[in-house]
């Protein structure tokens, strides 16, 4: 299938009156989270989701939230030359692509949409880095995309991967 037209991507808001029933990644715990908890953790003001849609059908969801990078679990050459120990950092909590687009380039839209809301949030109250607990399957995707692995991670069922936001090193896949 061909990369969708993603100008005709509609990025909204997760609603109570959204109906995600029809939306499956294939991971159970995902789809768990976007048809069972994704309100109630909105509601709570523990992130956002962000639901996209290609004409009608519902083809990705990302959820953000607040967090922080502590300097001290990062390389030295990946840490900031100002002394502070943790740098604020956006969270990309859930991120899922309708398992009938993964060959959509859908995933990289998703994650430019939280680049985009980086830099946003980088303006307004300060944000230096995303981060993101990745599955095992998918940390090629986030290293092409330009996320690096902390280190010492490798018994991590989900190691966390971060992206300096404006890193000069940035790869665009």
């Amino acid at each position: 299938m061909p990369a969708v037209d993603s100008s005709k991507i509609n990025v909204k808001i997760l609603s109570e009156s959204d109906n995600l029933k029809g939306f499956v990644c294939g991971r159970k715990e995902i789809d768990e989270f976007i048809h069972d908890e994704a309100w109630d953790f909105q509601n709570e003001r523990l992130g956002v989701s962000y639901i996209f849609r290609y004409d009608s059908e519902i083809v990705g969801f990302v959820t953000l939230s607040m967090a922080d990078l502590k300097k001290e679990r990062m390389k030295s050459e990946d840490r900031l030359l100002i002394g502070k120990e943790n740098y604020p950092a956006l969270q990309v909590s859930q991120l899922a692509v309708c398992e009938k687009r993964f060959k959509n380039r859908i995933g990289t839209f998703l994650c430019d949409f939280c680049l985009a809301k980086a830099y946003e949030f980088s303006e307004k109250a300060g944000c230096r880095f995303l981060v993101l607990n990745a599955k095992r399957g998918v940390l090629g995707f986030y290293e092409k995309y330009g996320f690096k692995l902390l280190p010492k991670q490798e018994k991590r069922i989900e190691p966390v991967m971060f992206l300096n936001i404006f890193s000069k090193n940035q790869a665009v896949i």
